[in-house]
Formats: structure tokens, sequence, C-alpha cells
């Protein structure tokens, strides 16, 4: 998948070395969340975050693992209150979560979309909403 650029899009902030955000930027963030089409999204995600279960691992069934290649990421590295750091990648036409990842895996998915490596997810095919590994090939 070299040549093509970046093939997926990701936002991260928060963590260690990043800047606060200004009490100015704030408020334009939250006047656009009122805005369409940014309130049907923000009530979307709203309504999956509700479906997925914080800090639970999802059961894995003894059958084979399925796997593909992620075509874009979407890293929610500061979660609402409560939530669990997730990361979703966008694998056959679904995003798939991959709930409380490491620091690491954070900062090597977000590499690999920059620099046009394959992100491999691997899910359960019973339970294909929750990706149960990751593999950045280099």
């Amino acid at each position: 998948m070299q040549g093509q650029g970046m093939q997926g899009q990701g936002m991260r902030s928060g963590g260690q070395g990043t800047q606060q955000i200004s009490p100015q930027l704030r408020r334009q963030i939250q006047q656009l969340g009122q805005q369409q089409p940014f309130q049907q999204l923000l009530q979307q995600f709203g309504q999956e975050q509700q479906q997925i279960p914080q800090a639970q691992a999802p059961e894995i069934s003894t059958q084979a693992l399925a796997s593909n290649v992620a075509t874009a990421f979407w890293d929610v590295v500061e979660p609402l209150p409560g939530q669990a750091s997730t990361l979703y990648l966008y694998i056959e036409d679904t995003w798939r979560a991959f709930i409380d990842p490491s620091p690491h895996t954070h900062d090597e998915v977000q590499r690999a979309f920059a620099f046009g490596h394959q992100v491999i997810g691997y899910y359960d095919p019973a339970n294909p909403s929750y990706l149960l590994a990751i593999v950045v090939s280099q």
C-alpha cells in the first residue's frame, strides 16, 4: 500500500507532552457540535458508545479469528468520564473497536497510517464489533 499516502485520518489530543485546549477553542468546538451535520454525528457516536461495555474484555469463541486490513482509524484518547479509551479501525465497511489500547498501540497505529503501512485488525466472527488484536506491518 505504499505510494498511496495517508489512508486514514486520526486525531489525537491529550496525554503527556501535549498542550491544553484554550477556553476559546473549547467554545468553538462546542459551537461546532451544535451545528448540523456535526450534531447528528455526535448523537450517532453517543449511541454507539452506549453499546460498548466498558472495562470488559469481549468473549472469544473457540472458532478461528478473522482479519482484514483497516482503511481508516478513529482514536479516542480523551474519552468521556467513566468511558475507556477506544481505538476504532474501519475494516470491511464497519468500525471495529479496540478497547483500552496502550499508548504504544495508539502511537503505532497513527504512525502506520501516516506512513502508508498496513494495519490489520483481528476479531472473532461471532463478535465482530470488537478487535482482539492489531498488527502493524512495516
